[in-house]
């Protein structure tokens, strides 16, 4: 092997089975799960999502559905807010159009914070949100999308476990916020995230998350 063959990495696809309505599959640099072969050298942790309509991202369930938790095989996760115990990690937004580079391709709703420190950005055009250790983030609500746009995410460290990401277990979904992006049905929403493995929260808390 050459001195820099190693710096040309394959990247992990993660792809959800069945596909989740406005996303499709995210290409991961760097350790997702335990045992997954990842550049040890690499500095970061990056993972590249494609947004392909409608999307919310750590937006909680909504009030009388039953939270969940999903199995992520060495870790427990689930559409909740997060902190990032162990590093800062920042997230990019970039659209894909060539004739206005300035056009993010949807409008986002950012959450950063909570209580009296919570920050909302809202944002049409592409932008970049650092998310300092520690801090709670999520939801993030991507609405009014006309093309496909990118999120990078950016981890200070190159593997989940090295992350500790926490959930906000106890977030309650905003179900305004959830209709205006999946709409009026909300059996949408128990497909939408139902589909994955889960476990029954009170099981996911048994076995210790």
């Amino acid at each position: 092997m050459g001195k820099y063959e190693a710096c040309c990495a394959e990247m992990f696809l993660r792809e959800d089975n069945p596909r989740r309505p406005g996303r499709a599959g995210t290409w991961i640099f760097g350790q997702e799960f335990k045992g997954q072969k990842y550049l040890e050298e690499a500095p970061n942790m990056v993972e590249i999502l494609t947004i392909t309509g409608n999307y919310m991202m750590m937006n909680g369930f909504p009030e009388g559905f039953q939270s969940r938790a999903y199995n992520m095989g060495d870790h427990k996760g689930g559409p909740f807010p997060k902190y990032n115990m162990g590093c800062d990690k920042t997230m990019i937004f970039c659209g894909t159009g060539m004739d206005d580079m300035r056009d993010l391709g949807a409008e986002v709703e950012f959450h950063l914070g909570e209580g009296e420190s919570e920050e909302i950005f809202r944002f049409s055009e592409p932008r970049s949100v650092l998310i300092p250790k520690g801090v709670r983030y999520g939801p993030i609500y991507v609405t009014k999308f006309r093309r496909d746009l990118f999120v990078i995410n950016v981890y200070t460290v190159n593997s989940k476990a090295e992350a500790k990401i926490e959930n906000a277990w106890d977030f309650v979904g905003d179900n305004a916020k959830i209709q205006e992006v999946i709409g009026d049905d909300m059996e949408a929403y128990r497909s939408f995230y139902g589909s994955d493995p889960v476990a029954p929260m009170e099981k996911a808390i048994g076995e210790g998350m």
